[in-house]
């Protein structure tokens, strides 16, 4: 009786020392963003490298993130601030709990030089649907004879017809410019997994431990 306790407290000190190492970062941090077309407040934000694997082809950035409200994305069509590229406006495919939407941006052409401008985000899955309470603002830079882009969007789950966002699996691909897949998740299961195992191994010595010792007694 005395080894079953003590292996049920040794599972169950491994499933609380799993579980305290759930970190919902992605769900309760207030990331401060602010859809202005000043993009300062991306500069402290996780980005991801996105090229095509030519040399030729200049190094794009963008970060995803979700408050479990919203979802925050930052794209620049050029890392070194040094290249020659205007704003893609197709094919920035979001999946969100495993279900794909094709993004476009309206109104991107005609961009004023060295100013921001309102743009207005499009779910092409969705017969067209123009995202109306997603904010997105695209500022074009233009300087020796180069010019690139950069946008920031705030999309919401009304918009994307989700439920929530806390807890889904949210991902960007945009295979024009790269094939580099930028993540933003809600919480980690690993943790719990973790725990499971943790406590399938104490259980297991339930059986497997005084069976060693009989065997190494003989």
């Amino acid at each position: 009786m005395r080894k079953i306790f003590f292996a049920i407290l040794i599972a169950l000190g491994i499933v609380s020392t799993g579980m305290t190492t759930v970190v919902k970062a992605d769900d309760t941090n207030k990331f401060g963003i602010t859809i202005d077309g000043n993009f300062d407040d991306w500069k402290d934000k996780p980005k991801v490298d996105i090229h095509n694997p030519w040399n030729s082809d200049p190094v794009k950035q963008e970060s995803l993130l979700t408050d479990g409200k919203y979802i925050y994305y930052y794209i620049t069509m050029s890392k070194s601030g040094q290249d020659n590229y205007p704003m893609q406006v197709n094919s920035y495919e979001l999946t969100v709990g495993g279900k794909m939407h094709d993004i476009n941006i309206k109104n991107a052409w005609d961009l004023p030089k060295n100013a921001s401008k309102k743009v207005m985000l499009q779910d092409s899955t969705m017969g067209e649907y123009n995202m109306v309470h997603s904010p997105a603002i695209i500022t074009t830079y233009e300087k020796n004879g180069k010019s690139y882009s950069a946008m920031e969007a705030k999309m919401t789950y009304s918009d994307l017809h989700a439920t929530q966002f806390t807890d889904q699996d949210i991902s960007m691909a945009t295979p024009i410019l790269g094939s580099q897949v930028v993540h933003a998740k809600g919480a980690s299961t690993g943790p719990v997994v973790l725990a499971s195992v943790g406590f399938g191994i104490a259980v297991l010595s339930l059986f497997t431990v005084p069976k060693l010792r009989k065997k190494f007694a003989k």
